[in-house]
């Protein structure tokens, strides 16, 4: 009887480790773990100073991500770049991002980026831009 319930119990261990092991719904991701203002800095660090955007879109988006930037714009300039963060609101699973960029041509640009964040990953994200051209050079006028 003893080996009998020896064996049932290793049959039952064996039964829950593989269904772990092999449950689709247990993912592994950068950002499993981490508040949604550190899954967002994760990825904008991935993608924008290092310039990695598929790689970073991989990692941190999921396949139903809603994003509403352009594969073609998410670089300006089509180069990394280091944002230059004014603020970021993160409230729950939600994260607004406000920062701006220089361009190589002088002019300032501003985004304000609004992230949704589950399970590590990011479900959705919005930008909204404004464009500031640099002001002229003030003029004496005597």
């Amino acid at each position: 009887m003893r080996i009998l319930s020896i064996i049932v119990g290793a049959i039952f261990v064996y039964w829950i480790a593989h269904g772990l092991h092999t449950n689709p719904r247990w993912t592994w991701s950068p950002g499993e773990g981490e508040l949604p203002r550190d899954v967002v800095a994760l990825y904008m660090d991935k993608a924008y100073k290092q310039g990695q955007v598929d790689e970073a879109v991989k990692l941190f988006f999921t396949p139903k991500t809603e994003d509403q930037v352009p594969a073609e714009n998410v670089l300006p300039d089509g180069k990394p770049f280091e944002p230059q963060v004014k603020r970021v609101i993160a409230e729950g699973f939600n994260v607004a991002v406000h920062y701006s960029v220089e361009s190589d041509a002088g002019e300032t640009a501003e985004y304000v980026e609004i992230f949704n964040v589950r399970g590590g990953r990011i479900t959705a994200r919005e930008r909204i831009a404004r464009k500031q051209p640099n002001a002229a050079a003030p003029t004496d006028s005597q």
